[in-house]
């Protein structure tokens, strides 16, 4: 026996046991209790580092457990390939995004091995190989077919820098959560899912998530959004507009006094002539905290009263 351990030559002999042997491949054994373990894949944008360490630890700790089980788990890995990182990264590398994606994805599935991590390495998907986005294609088309997919236009947050959308939680203090590039609103076409069809099944099924934090739970229901109220359209004096209003207390329209609307409402462009008033407009703050609203010098009509009140873009 060597006096000194020897972890790199112990490391690989057994990584490369548990690969022939395929330790961790999952059987399709119906009559052994199932467990599924999935870690959001990454992108194959570089090389593994310790952010990816810790959450793929994690998964690695609770696939073992469960495998002790007697669980037959199922963990698979795969590669976010597609989409703008991939691509930005290849053109500051000068190389082809396909080349970029798949050297990174050998050298990064490499670590990962090398870490000891468990994964059933038979099942791995890459995004940006068709056989995987076919069937991205095939569930979008079904989607549009039955109307739950459509397009309008509409305000984003755009990164000039990688030149696509963001999500509201990809907006980090005003900037790109990847380049910090301070995030601009623009208006598009884009895509929408009809997901407030399902706003009841899915308030309904959310008190069925055995295990979820409760505060994770209220923020699921939180983004479902369901609101209980009616909607009332507001004319827009001397011109033929209206602004149809939601209100969960339509008792209090009696006592309205003005009306707020997004600075990025359609009815701004359209209806304010005045470069200095839309300065203003542009210039609010985006931060909700911070209440502010500038007066666009039209007015709506309170239809229940059939008083003018002045509407404002504001940012609340």
């Amino acid at each position: 026996m060597e006096e000194r351990y020897d972890a790199e030559k112990i490391e690989k002999k057994w990584q490369e046991h548990w690969e022939d042997q395929k330790i961790f491949a999952v059987n399709e054994d119906a009559g052994q209790p199932k467990f599924y373990c999935l870690e959001m894949f990454p992108y194959p944008s570089g090389r593994i580092h310790m952010g990816h360490v810790r959450n793929y630890v994690i998964g690695d700790v609770i696939t073992r457990y469960k495998k002790m089980k007697g669980f037959n788990v199922l963990h698979p890995m795969g590669w976010d390939a597609f989409g703008m990182p991939a691509e930005n990264a290849a053109i500051k590398n000068k190389v082809h995004p396909s080349k970029w994606t798949f050297v990174n994805i050998e050298y990064m599935k490499g670590q990962l091995k090398k870490i000891g991590l468990v994964y059933d390495w038979d099942r791995e998907v890459t995004t940006c190989k068709p056989d995987y986005y076919r069937w991205n294609q095939w569930f979008f088309i079904k989607m549009y077919e039955r109307g739950l997919a459509y397009k309008k236009r509409s305000f984003v947050n755009w990164c000039p820098e990688c030149e696509t959308v963001l999500a509201n939680e990809q907006v980090i203090d005003d900037g790109c959560w990847r380049c910090d590039t301070v995030v601009e609103q623009k208006e598009l076409d884009q895509w929408f899912y009809r997901i407030t069809d399902y706003a009841e099944e899915l308030l309904k099924d959310a008190d069925t998530l055995d295990g979820w934090p409760e505060k994770v739970v209220t923020m699921q229901r939180n983004w479902i959004g369901r609101s209980e109220g009616v909607e009332v359209d507001f004319d827009i004096e001397g011109t033929d507009k209206k602004i149809k209003i939601f209100t969960t207390r339509q008792d209090t329209l009696f006592g309205a006094t003005f009306m707020s609307i997004a600075k990025i409402h359609p009815l701004v462009a359209e209806l304010v002539q005045d470069q200095d008033v839309l300065k203003r407009i542009e210039a609010l703050s985006d931060d909700p905290e911070e209440k502010e609203g500038v007066d666009t010098g039209f007015h709506a009509i309170n239809p229940l009263t059939g008083e003018s009140i002045p509407v404002y873009a504001a940012n609340f």
